[in-house]
């Protein structure tokens, strides 16, 4: 099986007082071409995760292995970054001074192509993410989401073989982050980039196809997303009203629903899920 990220033992930490483990001996494996999600409160180490697959940053111990790579043992890991991972961060981080293709031709300018050929490169790009005929524009001329296409379009100019997206939806209404994470499917289904995005949003989780959850720095549960309904379950049995029912009693304020004769099944259920 052919993997393209390996963590062994990963530990972040911060302070050099009341110290902050912002991740405690993660072990993670993502095989080559997955699509998956990175999910959890604030503070449970979902972005310090990313930065450190992405080289951004670096562990206190442990190990990143990424694309075959010992990632400590990298001596140039901006040209690491640059052939191997590419970034979809939820401010788009664009040049506003640039139009569309201009922002998507950034990144190539450090190869060795002609003006030519970036010029095609990042038209054949925006082609991919559904925005040809806006590659003329500003980014204050596109909406939320266009401009998070145009990102999009950019991490993906040097064909990473690893896309990493923190929250790539955090600003977006529901319909323009549904239509970002269709466009991310269909580049993982279409170019076979690897995926990972950090997510707190359940909804958003429930886009991909294996669901990696942190708490307090640790994984919790890593498992592929079997049945979004199944998803939904398991969301409303972490929920104070799943727990409380799980535990046998229906709060006060919607006992006139009727839950109590309804109990024993709703327990069975969540006691499955």
């Amino acid at each position: 099986m052919d993997w393209i990220v390996e963590t062994r033992e990963l530990t972040k930490v911060y302070g050099d007082g009341a110290e902050v483990r912002a991740l405690d001996g993660v072990n993670l494996t993502v095989q080559e071409g997955e699509f998956l999600a990175v999910m959890g409160p604030s503070g449970s180490g979902k972005s310090t995760l990313l930065n450190l697959l992405g080289a951004l940053d670096r562990p206190t111990s442990g190990e990143v292995h990424v694309a075959g790579e010992r990632l400590a043992e990298v001596r140039n890991l901006d040209r690491f970054r640059s052939r191997t991972v590419g970034f979809v961060f939820q401010l788009h981080n664009l040049i506003p001074t640039l139009t569309s293709r201009e922002n998507v031709e950034v990144p190539l300018r450090a190869g060795h192509l002609s003006r030519r050929a970036r010029r095609e490169r990042a038209e054949a790009l925006l082609t991919l993410v559904g925005l040809a005929e806006r590659a003329d524009h500003l980014p204050a001329q596109l909406s939320g989401g266009e401009r998070q296409r145009v990102a999009i379009a950019r991490a993906l100019a040097n064909e990473p073989r690893l896309l990493l997206a923190d929250e790539p939806t955090g600003n977006l209404d529901s319909t323009s982050g549904a239509e970002v994470m269709a466009m991310l499917r269909k580049l993982n289904q279409e170019q076979g980039t690897t995926v990972l995005v950090v997510t707190h949003d359940p909804a958003v989780a429930r886009s991909t196809d294996r669901i990696v959850a942190l708490h307090d720095g640790r994984i919790v549960r890593d498992e592929p997303l079997e049945n979004p309904y199944l998803e939904d379950l398991r969301e409303f049995r972490s929920s104070a009203l799943g727990q409380a029912l799980l535990e046998g009693r229906v709060p006060q304020e919607i006992q006139e629903l009727g839950l109590q004769s309804l109990l024993p099944g709703i327990q069975s259920v969540l006691a499955r899920v």
